[in-house]
């Protein structure tokens, strides 16, 4: 049984050490371009010089331009793409920009609609003749709409809320690295639910995300119990709490990242569509027989 339970252990650590290094080392051009756009805010706010982030994302994976491009992004994505890319000289860090979102004056606006083309994905609200509006909730602060306002009505306003602190993130040293487990297994027999807490801990600390999901630290019941038994006082249940607070952070981050590029697809399409509409109602009328001939 033992032996069945160290095989187990060894083939999840191997998966998750595959699953890892795939991550870190994409096999293909496409791989290294879809890596770093997953990395990318998906603001398309167009600061970095390109039309979004996806045409960035492919000049990074082609080594055409710098990685400290988008101000969004900040110093943490500077650093993951230095990682990413596996770039040695030294790179300036960006200044992150306060969180803001556009706002419009509905007293000034006159309805001209020239905001709403820019805006990458559609957060402003109005038709021609009527009062423009920004969604608060789908705007990305990118910028873009306030030089299309011929009254200068858009201005930025910094987010009321701010972002935690933490994320829920495990300090770069935990408390087990701090005192050690002995790899006693005690927790793992104090678990009601039959949880393998020491290889969880493992797994957390050496940030092994698959890993843990395939040994259930999803079903944790934050009991406590597992603490009580670890002869070397680690708080296992609360380092359980904080990966799983870190990883829906994450899966939060990662479906925001989605539904604005859903966003901005939709957005790319409707302009593609309005202009072939346009270059067809041009065409219908040069071809409009002339009646004063």
């Amino acid at each position: 049984m033992i032996a069945v339970t160290v095989l187990a252990g060894l083939l999840l650590s191997l998966a998750g050490l595959a699953l890892w290094v795939r991550h870190k080392f994409p096999q293909s051009d496409d791989e290294l371009v879809t890596a770093i756009d997953n990395l990318l805010p998906q603001t398309q706010c167009a600061q970095c010089g390109f039309p979004g982030c996806l045409p960035y994302a492919e000049a990074l994976a082609n080594a055409e331009v710098a990685p400290n491009l988008c101000p969004p992004g900040g110093e943490s994505l500077v650093t993951d793409l230095v990682e990413l890319l596996h770039i040695e000289e030294t790179i300036t860090r960006p200044v992150t920009p306060p969180d803001q979102v556009a706002i419009i004056d509905e007293s000034a606006c006159i309805g001209c609609a020239l905001c709403l083309p820019p805006c990458p994905v559609d957060a402003i609200v109005g038709a021609n003749g009527y009062m423009h509006t920004i969604v608060t909730e789908e705007c990305t602060g990118c910028e873009l709409c306030i030089p299309a306002c011929p009254v200068d009505c858009i201005s930025l306003e910094a987010l009321s809320e701010s972002k935690p602190e933490s994320k829920g993130e495990i300090p770069a040293t935990s408390p087990a690295q701090q005192q050690g487990c002995i790899r006693c297994g005690q927790c793992d027999d104090a678990c009601p639910i039959d949880l393998p807490a020491q290889a969880l801990l493992h797994s957390v600390t050496n940030h092994t995300t698959t890993e843990s999901s395939l040994l259930g630290i999803d079903k944790c019941i934050e009991c406590g119990l597992c603490d009580r038994a670890c002869p070397s006082g680690i708080p296992l249940a609360e380092i359980f709490t904080q990966e799983r607070k870190r990883r829906a952070a994450q899966d939060a981050d990662r479906l925001a990242k989605e539904t604005l590029k859903i966003r901005f697809d939709r957005h790319e399409q409707r302009l593609r569509e309005q202009a072939n509409q346009q270059q067809d109602q041009r065409a219908a009328r040069l071809n409009r027989p002339r009646t004063w001939q």
